[in-house]
C-alpha cells in the first residue's frame, strides 16, 4: 500500500510539472505573438497610418465600409449568383431531357414532333429544333464564362454533345440522340441572373454615395479646426487676425479657449507697454537731469567717473526697455527679404565690415520691417566686433527662408550656446562695456525671430568662428 501510494504521489507530481510546462511553454508562444502583432500594428501606424486628423476620419469611414462590401460580396452576392446560376442551367436542362425522353421514348412522327416542338418553344422560352439521322460532327465546349454552370449540367445529361456560343446573347446545344440531333438555342437571360448585377450596382453607388455625404461631412468639421490652427499660428506669429469658434461643441469650446488666452496675452502687452512708457519717462528725466548737473561740475576725475556710470546706466536703460518692449504697433508687411538683407549688409560695409554676401533666389516674407531688421543688424554688429571676415548666405529649404552667417572670430563654447540666450548673460564675465552690451542682444534677437514663427540656431563655422542659422517662413512659393 506505501508503494502504490508513492507511485501515485509521484505520478500526481510529474503530472502537475507537465502541466505546468503547458501552461508556460503555451504562454509564452502567446506572449510572443502578441508582442509581434503589437509591433505590426506599431509599424502599420508608423508607416501607413495618414498624418492628417481629416484623412484618418476618412480611412476610420472607409476601411469598414470596404471590409463590408468585400463581405458582402464573397458571402452573399458570389454565393447568391453561383446558387441562382446553377439552378437555372438544372432547370434548362432538365427542360431538354424532357424533351429528349419524349423524342426517345415516345416515337413521334415528324409533324407531331413539329407542333410539340413548337408548343415547347412557346413554353420554355428557347428554340428547339431536331434533325433526323443526323450526326454530330464535333463534340466540343465553346461557352462563355456566366455558361459554366449550364455546361456542367448538360454535360450530366450523358448523351454526346457539342456547345458553342452564337454570340454573347445565345448559346447553341446539340445532344446526339439515338435517331437524331436534338439543337437548342438558350438565351443568355435563361442561365444568367442580370438581378445580382443590378444589385451590387446599387449597392456600390448607394455606398459611393454615402461616403461622399460623410466626406463633406467631415471637411466640414474639420475646417473649423483647421481655422483654430491658422489662427493660433498667425496669433503665435504676431498676426491679429480675426477668429470666430464653429464647428462642433468640444472644437468650439477649444476656439473660446483660445479667443480668451488672446485676449489675456494682449491685454498683459498693453497692461506692459503701458508700464514701460511709464519707467521710461520716470527714469530717464533723473537721468537728463544728473547729466545736466555732470556737465556744469568742473573737468576732474570724479565728474568724469560719474558721467561714466551714468551713460552705462542709461545704455542698460535702454537694453531692457528694448528687450520688454512689445507694443504691437508695427503691423506686418510682405518684405522682399533678399534686398533687405542686401540694405543691411551694405550698411554694414560703410562701416568697415568685411561681408561676403550670397543669395539663392527671390524670398519673400511676412514680418515687421524694423523688428526683423534689428534681429539681423544685432548678429552682423556682434560678427564685425569679435571677427575680421563674415559670410551670409541666403535660401530656402522646404518654404523656409534660412539666412546663414558665418564668421572667422573665438566663436562660442558649445555649452554656453543656449545661455547666450538668457536675458543679461554675457560670455565677459567682468561686464566691461568695450566687450559688449549688456546682454539682451541674443535675447531680443530669439524673440523677434520666435514672434515671426522662425528660430535661431548656433553651431560651429567652416571658417573657425560662430555660424548663425536664422530660419524665417517665407510668405508664398518664391520664383528663381
Amino acid at each position: 500500500m506505501t508503494k502504490r501510494k508513492s507511485y501515485k504521489r509521484k505520478k500526481s507530481l510529474r503530472q502537475k510539472l507537465l502541466l505546468h510546462w503547458q501552461h508556460s511553454f503555451y504562454r509564452y508562444v502567446f506572449q510572443n505573438i502578441l508582442s509581434y502583432v503589437r509591433y505590426g500594428i506599431r509599424q502599420i501606424k508608423l508607416h501607413f497610418m495618414p498624418r492628417s486628423l481629416f484623412y484618418r476620419f476618412v480611412l476610420i469611414i472607409l476601411l469598414p465600409l470596404i471590409i463590408l462590401q468585400t463581405i458582402l460580396f464573397i458571402f452573399f452576392y458570389d454565393r447568391h449568383w453561383d446558387t441562382v446560376s446553377r439552378r437555372l442551367a438544372a432547370d434548362i436542362a432538365g427542360e431538354i431531357q424532357t424533351v429528349a425522353d419524349y423524342i426517345n421514348y415516345q416515337n413521334p412522327t415528324p409533324d407531331e414532333l413539329s407542333m410539340t416542338l413548337k408548343r415547347m418553344q412557346k413554353n420554355l422560352g428557347f428554340n428547339i429544333s431536331f434533325s433526323y439521322d443526323a450526326k454530330l460532327e464535333q463534340q466540343n465546349l465553346y461557352y462563355h464564362g456566366t455558361a459554366f454552370h449550364l455546361a456542367s449540367a448538360v454535360l450530366a445529361l450523358k448523351y454526346p454533345v457539342d456547345m458553342r456560343e452564337l454570340s454573347n446573347r445565345y448559346q447553341q446545344i446539340s445532344l446526339q440522340l439515338p435517331n437524331g440531333v436534338l439543337t437548342t438555342v438558350v438565351p443568355r437571360k435563361r442561365f444568367f441572373s442580370s438581378t445580382v448585377h443590378v444589385f451590387v450596382i446599387w449597392m456600390v453607388g448607394s455606398s459611393v454615395l454615402l461616403f461622399w455625404i460623410a466626406f463633406l461631412f467631415m471637411k466640414n468639421q474639420v475646417r473649423s479646426i483647421e481655422r483654430l490652427s491658422k489662427a493660433s499660428e498667425l496669433f503665435g506669429m504676431g498676426h491679429d487676425v480675426p477668429f470666430k469658434p464653429g464647428g462642433a461643441t468640444e472644437v468650439r469650446q477649444a476656439g473660446y479657449s483660445f479667443v480668451l488666452m488672446k485676449n489675456r496675452i494682449q491685454k498683459y502687452l498693453s497692461e506692459r507697454t503701458a508700464m514701460l512708457a511709464g519707467v521710461s519717462h520716470d527714469l530717464r528725466t533723473p537721468l537728463t537731469r544728473m547729466k545736466l548737473q555732470l556737465s556744469m561740475m568742473k573737468d576732474d576725475e570724479t565728474a568724469a567717473d560719474l558721467q561714466t556710470d551714468v551713460a552705462e546706466m542709461e545704455q542698460m536703460l535702454n537694453g531692457y526697455l528694448a528687450f520688454a518692449r512689445g507694443d504691437g504697433k508695427e503691423e506686418p508687411q510682405n518684405i522682399r527679404l533678399d534686398s533687405l538683407l542686401a540694405d543691411l549688409i551694405e550698411k554694414q560695409r560703410k562701416i568697415g565690415q568685411k561681408i561676403d554676401f550670397h543669395t539663392e533666389e527671390s524670398i519673400c516674407v511676412s514680418a515687421r520691417l524694423n523688428d526683423i531688421s534689428r534681429a539681423i543688424t544685432n548678429i552682423l554688429s556682434n560678427a564685425d566686433r569679435y571677427a575680421s571676415k563674415t559670410s551670409v548666405s541666403l535660401g530656402v529649404r522646404a518654404q523656409t527662408a534660412r539666412i546663414i552667417i558665418d564668421d572667422n572670430g573665438p566663436g562660442i563654447p558649445e555649452n554656453k550656446r543656449r545661455d547666450v540666450f538668457k536675458a543679461f548673460y554675457r560670455l565677459d564675465a567682468s561686464r566691461n562695456k568695450a566687450t559688449g552690451g549688456v546682454g539682451l542682444g541674443m535675447t531680443i534677437t530669439r524673440d523677434i525671430l520666435l514672434s515671426h514663427g522662425g528660430d535661431i540656431t548656433l553651431s560651429q563655422s567652416p571658417l573657425g568662428g560662430l555660424r548663425v542659422i536664422i530660419t524665417i517662413p517665407t510668405l508664398v512659393e518664391n520664383k528663381k
